[in-house]
């Protein structure tokens, strides 16, 4: 299969989102996930979630799994991540 057409190729994309407080084990979660094969961005702020997944995803990527690290420990977050 040429590169051409992997990229043409309609692929499944997979996006987890880590969630919790400090000390819950989020980093052992994402290395783990890393091992897996996702790419991993921990910290990643809300307002930037929608570009970053374009960017991630675009054709000239060959990401297919996103694994994102938000801390939860701001009362806005469920707000803003919505």
């Amino acid at each position: 299969m040429s590169p051409k057409d992997f990229f043409n190729k309609k692929q499944n994309r997979q996006v987890l989102i880590v969630t919790g407080l400090s000390g819950s084990g989020k980093s052992s979660v994402m290395r783990t996930l890393e091992d897996l094969g996702f790419y991993c961005v921990d910290n990643l702020p809300i307002p930037l979630l929608t570009t970053f997944l374009k960017l991630a995803f675009q054709a000239q990527t060959n990401v297919l799994k996103v694994a994102l690290g938000i801390d939860s420990r701001g009362r806005s977050f469920l707000k803003s991540f919505l």
